[in-house]
């Protein structure tokens, strides 16, 4: 039952109806039932690690806030290192035995469908994590106190929404939404309804129709010349972003049509000026969890190893950032995945932050010599125009199959010039169309606010007419094939 589905929006439209009829207090109820019955609807062996899952860390948690202060450590390593170890194990079976074959059964609206002949990650199990990873931190940081309501916990970790792709969500941000009582509010239905709308618009019509291009090409790269590559690229940039953007908005609307906030995920990260500025707009819960939980307690650990102020002529600061940095992506990349491609994507950005940092002073320097001003149109367009650049760079590594052909690709599109690769000129216009609309909306919210907004307008008829036109692009140029979602499979 994925979101870009029929079966989603009927599913939806039940849940939020019988929802909202019940009594407040038994709502929490029905949203359980619903999240177990949106798991149920993919591969339903995997509910019960699940469900062992919730409850062993809904107890370890409990437990941990009454042991004495020197057990609490025990508590808490033993917490993690189960969890990591569960999340390795089926992150990386495939790669540890190749050669062993499973059969789990998919299921099509509760029923058994052809059998998938090796073991796959379990739904949302990387997203269930790093919420379990957050929970348990937070508890021993005393920043929160542990949850006593297993219903409540059971939500924070399965809320439909949420569980398949994120938002990650910090306890103290979502816990405290289920302990109240939520009633209809017809501003914050259609808010989410617009957010739907948004990132079915996102899905369908940005990244799927970029996917046909993207997957010819790169599943064929070898025939293909460095135009076309470039070309691929920048539309694989655009596609990832449209595909988990619009899953995020279609996340966060069908949350507010029950009354819930979930923490957004995106802030338009192609206009960033820089590749720290682009690592706070993209997957913003994810950077913010690697920054809170890895980059800072590295950074804080090693400040009080290192207790000169140079190292090797460089200042101990570059040094702490340099290592924590590179950590902090090294484990980034594989999260994402095994093989050599996600690592070195994960390292390729902590290298270009590094850099950033270590020549803050020098950039200064160049642009007080040469009367350089930061505010200026011109450079913010720049510096706009080399964040992408040096992102979409790195996405050549994250789509390709090996670091092989990755190499091949640079290779080719630094020396490889020719016509561009299409099938059907419509589907280069198509693309192109796409992305022009998905950019001059993102540049509308970047510079101009609530200015010229069709959606919010003031005007009842520019308003509907925005969404009948949006709703007939959808359907006249939106690809209908359920193509998954790229981030499903981390």
């Amino acid at each position: 039952m994925v979101f870009n589905s029929l079966i989603y929006i009927f599913f939806l439209c039940v849940v939020s109806i019988i929802y909202y009829t019940l009594p407040k207090k038994h709502q929490w109820i029905w949203l359980l039932v619903a999240s177990v019955g949106y798991y149920l609807s993919f591969i339903p062996v995997f509910l019960p690690l699940i469900i062992v899952i919730t409850l062993s860390n809904f107890l370890i948690a409990k437990r941990f806030a009454k042991v004495s202060f020197n057990r609490k450590k025990l508590f808490f390593i033993f917490a993690i290192t189960v969890n990591v170890l569960i999340l390795f194990f089926f992150k990386y079976y495939n790669f540890i035995f190749p050669w062993n074959q499973i059969k789990l059964y998919p299921v099509d609206w509760f029923f058994l469908t052809d059998p998938i002949n090796r073991m796959i990650l379990p739904l949302g199990l990387s997203y269930l994590m790093f919420t379990v990873f957050s929970y348990h931190i937070e508890v021993k940081r005393e920043t929160i106190k542990p949850e006593n309501h297993l219903g409540y916990f059971s939500l924070y970790l399965l809320f439909f929404p949420k569980i398949a792709q994120g938002p990650i969500e910090k306890p103290q941000h979502l816990i405290p939404q289920f302990h109240q009582l939520h009633t209809f509010s017809y501003p914050l239905v259609v808010e989410g309804l617009k957010l739907i709308l948004w990132g079915y618009f996102k899905k369908l019509v940005v990244a799927d129709r970029l996917a046909i291009y993207v997957n010819a090409v790169y599943n064929n790269s070898e025939s293909h010349n460095g135009t076309t590559l470039i070309i691929a690229t920048i539309f694989f940039s655009f596609q990832i972003y449209a595909d988990f953007s619009g899953y995020t908005d279609i996340a966060l609307g069908s949350a507010n049509i029950f009354g819930f906030s979930l923490s957004p995920n995106f802030k338009r990260p192609y206009f960033a000026t820089s590749i720290k500025d682009f690592w706070s707009r993209w997957h913003m819960t994810f950077s913010g969890w690697l920054r809170d939980y890895i980059f800072l307690p590295i950074a804080f650990f090693l400040s009080k190893k290192m207790k000169k102020q140079t190292y090797i002529f460089i200042s101990t600061e570059k040094w702490i950032y340099l290592i924590a940095t590179m950590i902090t992506f090294a484990i980034c990349g594989l999260w994402h995945g095994e093989g050599w491609t996600y690592l070195s994507w994960g390292l390729l950005f902590g290298i270009y932050l590094t850099y950033s940092q270590w020549t803050l002073k020098l950039n200064k320097t160049i642009r007080k010599q040469f009367h350089i001003n930061k505010s200026s149109t011109f450079y913010i367009f720049c510096q706009v125009v080399l964040t992408f650049a040096l992102v979409s760079f790195a996405w050549i590594f994250f789509r390709s199959d090996s670091l092989t052909q990755a190499f091949d690709i640079i290779r080719k599109i630094l020396t490889s010039v020719g016509t561009p690769f299409y099938e059907s000129p419509y589907d280069l216009i198509y693309a192109i169309f796409g992305i022009l609309l998905l950019v001059i909306i993102d540049f509308k919210r970047e510079f101009l606010n609530n200015r010229f907004s069709l959606l919010n307008n003031k005007y009842s008829v520019i308003r509907i007419g925005t969404i009948v036109v949006t709703v007939m692009i959808i359907l006249l140029i939106g690809v209908f094939d359920g193509g998954q979602f790229i981030y499903f499979q981390f």
